[in-house]
C-alpha cells in the first residue's frame, strides 16, 4: 500500500511538473519568437490555465495524502478531464505535452480510487464533464478574442 501511495504521488507530481514547465516554456518561446507581439489574451490564457491545472493537481494530491478524504481525488479527476479538453483544443502545439500530463494525472487518480476502493463510473463522468466544460470555456474565450 505504501508503494502504491508513493507511485501515485510521484505520478501526480510529474504531471504537475510537466504542466508548469510546459506552460512556462511555451510562454517564453512565444515571447522570444515574437517579442513585439502580444500573447494576451491568447495563448496566454490557455498557458495560464495549463499551469494552474498542474498546480491544482499537485495541491489535490498533497491534500489527499494529508487528509485522506476522497474529495481530493474527485478534484484530480476533474483536472484530468480539463487537461484532456486542453489537449483536444491544443492540437499539435501544446497538445502532446498536455496529453502526457493528462495521462500521468489519470494514472495517479486511478491509483487513488483503487486505494479508496471506489468504482470508476462516477469518475469517468467527472472526467467527461471536465473535458466538455473546459472545451466550452476555451471556445468562449477564443470567440470573445476574435470579432
Amino acid at each position: 500500500m505504501a508503494m502504491q501511495r508513493l507511485t501515485e504521488t510521484m505520478l501526480a507530481m510529474l504531471g504537475a511538473i510537466i504542466c508548469i514547465a510546459g506552460a512556462t516554456g511555451f510562454w517564453q518561446h512565444a515571447q522570444l519568437s515574437s517579442p513585439n507581439a502580444s500573447v494576451w489574451p491568447l495563448p496566454a490564457l490557455v498557458l495560464l490555465e495549463w499551469l494552474l491545472l498542474g498546480i491544482i493537481g499537485a495541491i489535490a494530491t498533497v491534500a489527499d495524502r494529508q487528509s485522506g478524504r476522497s474529495v481530493w481525488t474527485t478534484i484530480r479527476w476533474t483536472v484530468c478531464g480539463a487537461l484532456f479538453g486542453l489537449f483536444i483544443l491544443g492540437g499539435f502545439t501544446i497538445g502532446p505535452l498536455v496529453l502526457l500530463a493528462a495521462l500521468i494525472f489519470l494514472g495517479a487518480a486511478i491509483l487513488a480510487d483503487h486505494r479508496y476502493q471506489r468504482k470508476v463510473g462516477v469518475q469517468v463522468g467527472l472526467l467527461t464533464a471536465g473535458t466538455v466544460g473546459n472545451i466550452g470555456l476555451l471556445l468562449i474565450v477564443i470567440s470573445l478574442g476574435h470579432p
